[in-house]
């Protein structure tokens, strides 16, 4: 398979995300593209994990309700953990292999936690899960393993109660982004 380069139109259309909103996202969560200028008559070209990118960027503004400058740091902060654990995308659109393969691993999700400005990030990996009891409603169990990416020095300083967590579920949203992509260039 050869590179995969996709334009805005087209993700914008199969992630179901306003062609507008794609576009400043992009803008926002990518350096320029040089052969893509305003006035050039070259619309910007993606590669699969710089589509990722703005998509993850933009769903921590849209849904997660960070500011666009928050979520350019969160990426910046993360995209070494990202590679790390194969959660990008080579050139050819194929999903990375991780460098340290962790034993079974069913979702991750990132905890971003928020304090005087500054970022701490905890990584879960979902090992287990199996349902206990059938219902209704079914009881699950699960079991999950967490690591700290990197340390909030102000979050160990102040209550829990002064600290702003969001889950970021990134495994659902790689997924979700690939299927949607595949399914069009398929």
């Amino acid at each position: 398979m050869g590179i995969i380069l996709l334009n805005n139109r087209d993700l914008a259309t199969r992630l179901g995300v306003n062609l507008a909103r794609w576009k400043r996202w992009s803008r926002e969560f990518l350096p320029p593209d040089p052969l893509a200028g305003r006035q050039s008559g070259y619309a910007r070209q993606y590669y699969l994990d710089d589509a990722f990118r703005t998509y993850l960027g933009g769903h921590m503004v849209a849904w997660l309700n960070l500011s666009v400058r928050d979520a350019r740091q969160i990426l910046t902060d993360l995209a070494p953990w990202m590679e790390q654990e194969g959660l990008c995308f080579d050139m050819r659109g194929q999903r990375r292999v991780p460098l340290d393969p962790q034993p079974a691993c069913l979702a991750r999700e990132i905890r971003i936690y928020t304090v005087n400005g500054g970022f701490g990030y905890h990584a879960r990996r979902l090992v287990s899960r199996c349902c206990i009891q059938q219902g209704p409603p079914a009881l699950w169990e699960e079991r999950w393993a967490e690591e700290e990416i990197r340390p909030c020095s102000a979050c160990s300083l102040i209550c829990e109660n002064d600290v702003i967590c969001r889950t970021l579920r990134i495994s659902t949203l790689l997924d979700e982004f690939q299927q949607k992509v595949e399914a069009w260039t398929a």
